[in-house]
């Protein structure tokens, strides 16, 4: 007994189409990332463009000087700094709190005046 495909019934598709298919949603999805990231860009001031761009330019260092770190296979030095950082946040807990809330009420303080200057 042989089957027939129903005419409704889709196919599956060959790796060389499915590949094809990958191709062609991957340039769609790189392209309309390009062209939401120029629609952000030129909405955005040039003092956050500025700021966004050296923020961007230190992740990429420390992303560069991580990945060299993980190349040597050294993590000596990085587990000594994060074992100095926790130490320091166990010892000053109450002073790293009051930081941290004083820092959420600037923050929100400066958008309650934002949103009151806008109405």
């Amino acid at each position: 007994m042989t089957l027939i495909p129903h005419a409704n019934e889709k196919s599956v598709p060959t790796p060389a189409e499915l590949r094809r298919q990958v191709a062609r949603a991957t340039g769609r999805l790189r392209d309309t990332a390009v062209h939401v990231g120029r629609l952000v860009e030129d909405k955005t001031p040039d003092p956050v463009l500025a700021g966004a761009l050296r923020t961007a330019t230190r992740l990429r260092d420390t992303a560069a000087r991580a990945g060299r770190l993980a190349g040597q296979r050294n993590l000596d030095s990085a587990k000594a700094g994060a074992g100095r950082a926790a130490t320091l946040a166990r010892a000053n807990r109450t002073a790293l709190v009051t930081v941290a809330g004083v820092l959420t009420a600037a923050v929100l303080a400066r958008r309650a005046r934002r949103a009151r200057r806008t109405k």
